[in-house]
């Protein structure tokens, strides 16, 4: 039986639903190849970048898994890579000389840091390149390792935010040093990189596309309706209840857009209504619980997300303020007019709605049928209403 995880990646036994999709990520890295999990957020890219972490653990490789999302600057990278490394069992077996070079890399941090007593505060940047090329080094290229990197384009945004100068010029060294690390002769290490802000928008926003065009994008879908349908019904043979046909049918078609977590989260809300408040298993009890989702904090991150768009925030959150109002949506003229006038530049007008209408479909925010622009999911362009608008 499964559990319901809706806050953290689902790992074990409560992984579902994705098994082609893994054997087709494990085969094509096998044959040499690094991946970036593309998707919005929410749809399951950290579940299964760790589902396929663990069969190349299995396989006898090395493994790693970074998560980035709370470091925020390029000395706290390369402590945390160090650490990680450090930390993993297969890492006493290059022990040789490998602990003088990780002294040396942390001699190049400030603040002072600490490792196996030895103390050092050294200036980072005039050792910067230095110590990026002595990070290659630390790991054994001669043995298949598969390195996971959450929340890449987090880290990357900090470096714009912690120095709006010179920040471009940061990212782009540190997306060269990665892509130099992916192509080093014969290397057997692989990556899986994986962020719920798209790395295509980001990489687009700054023109900084060539140096991930190695890395091949793998589009991870929502769940098929049978996939969706046999999720719910596992989710509720753990709970013991049984639900009829018509009633995960009318479940699903609230949802529209079936990601994981968006059947997930409903579905606890549901389960709290009928077994706390004794509601019976209806469509009724379905639409309360609809209604307590799009007012609770479950879909705070796609709004929060936002920030991350700098330049375009602004205008993101315009935009789909006034895309929420309207269900069936709106063609590109309409939404150029209503921008322009806030706007008041042809010309800007026209590169800020192409380059925002490529990032909201990128990010799922928005899809496009017959040449009209509305909300991918009708339950976050319910929240979008709820929040904003209503």
């Amino acid at each position: 039986m499964i559990r319901n995880i809706t806050g953290p990646p689902v790992e074990g036994k409560d992984f579902f639903g994705r098994e082609k999709e893994l054997i087709f990520a494990w085969n094509h890295i096998q044959k040499g190849n690094s991946l970036i999990l593309s998707a919005p957020r929410r749809v399951g890219k950290s579940s299964l970048a760790k589902k396929i972490l663990n069969k190349a653990k299995r396989k006898d490789w090395n493994v790693l898994e970074i998560n980035l999302e709370e470091i925020k600057t390029e000395e706290g990278f390369v402590k945390i890579f160090v650490e990680k490394i450090t930390s993993q069992s297969w890492w006493s077996k290059l022990k040789d000389d490998s602990n003088k070079k990780v002294s040396q890399i942390l001699e190049s941090l400030k603040p002072t840091v600490e490792f196996e007593g030895v103390k050092t505060s050294f200036e980072w940047k005039s050792n910067k390149a230095d110590v990026y090329d002595q990070l290659k080094k630390l790991l054994n290229h001669n043995k298949e390792t598969l390195i996971m990197v959450d929340e890449l384009t987090v880290l990357l945004n900090s470096f714009i935010e912690n120095d709006t100068e010179k920040g471009r010029k940061d990212v782009e060294f540190f997306l060269n040093w990665l892509r130099s690390f992916r192509q080093t002769s014969g290397t057997k290490i692989r990556w899986i990189f994986c962020s719920s802000i798209g790395i295509d928008n980001f990489l687009s926003q700054y023109n900084l596309s060539y140096t991930f065009n190695d890395v091949k994008p793998y589009q991870i879908d929502e769940f098929k309706n049978e996939t969706a349908k046999n999720l719910i019904i596992e989710l509720s043979k753990s709970d013991n209840i049984s639900l009829p046909d018509d009633t995960i049918n009318y479940m699903l078609n609230k949802i529209g857009w079936l990601l994981p977590y968006f059947i997930q989260v409903l579905y606890s809300e549901f389960l709290q209504l009928i077994q706390v408040d004794e509601k019976p298993t209806s469509t009724k009890t379905i639409d309360e619980a609809y209604g307590k989702l799009i007012s609770q904090r479950y879909l705070n991150t796609w709004e929060e997300r936002l920030k991350e768009y700098n330049l375009y925030e602004n205008y993101a959150r315009k935009l789909l303020k006034k895309l929420s109002e309207n269900k069936k949506g709106a063609s590109r003229k309409t939404i150029f007019s209503y921008l322009n006038t806030n706007i008041n530049d042809t010309d800007k007008t026209e590169e800020i709605v192409s380059k925002l209408l490529y990032m909201l479909k990128n990010d799922g925010y928005l899809i496009e049928i017959k040449s009209k622009y509305a909300f991918r999911s009708p339950l976050l362009r319910d929240f979008w209403f709820n929040r904003f608008v209503k």
